[in-house]
């Protein structure tokens, strides 16, 4: 995906960076709102990702970093950036689309 955009230092990718960090700070406006529904979806219990309940609802709410303040939450966003741009899962991915989608 990175190719795509020009690689790591093109002005399209720094602009990936800066929407991620802007959808952050924008859903973390909303998280109690968004927490309240999925609240509400682990008590069907019918998603395998709601079955753990409150578990999943506190992994939930840790991953809004409330708290944290939007200059931490940038460099927060920079740090899994760059540790997703090398990692096995986004190779084997990156593979998957290629082989069954023509996506390089």
């Amino acid at each position: 995906m990175v190719n795509v955009m020009g690689g790591k230092d093109s002005g399209v990718f720094k602009y990936f960076k800066v929407l991620i960090l802007q959808g952050l700070i924008a859903a973390r406006k909303h998280y109690e709102r968004l927490l309240t529904n999925v609240e509400i979806m682990t008590l069907a219990g019918e998603l395998q990702c709601s079955r753990s309940g409150a578990a999943s609802v506190g992994a939930l709410r840790n991953r809004f970093m409330i708290g944290v303040t939007d200059s931490e939450l940038q460099n927060y966003v920079e740090s899994m950036v760059e540790s997703n741009l090398c990692s096995l899962s986004t190779r084997l991915y990156d593979g998957f689309q290629y082989f069954t989608n023509g996506i390089l």
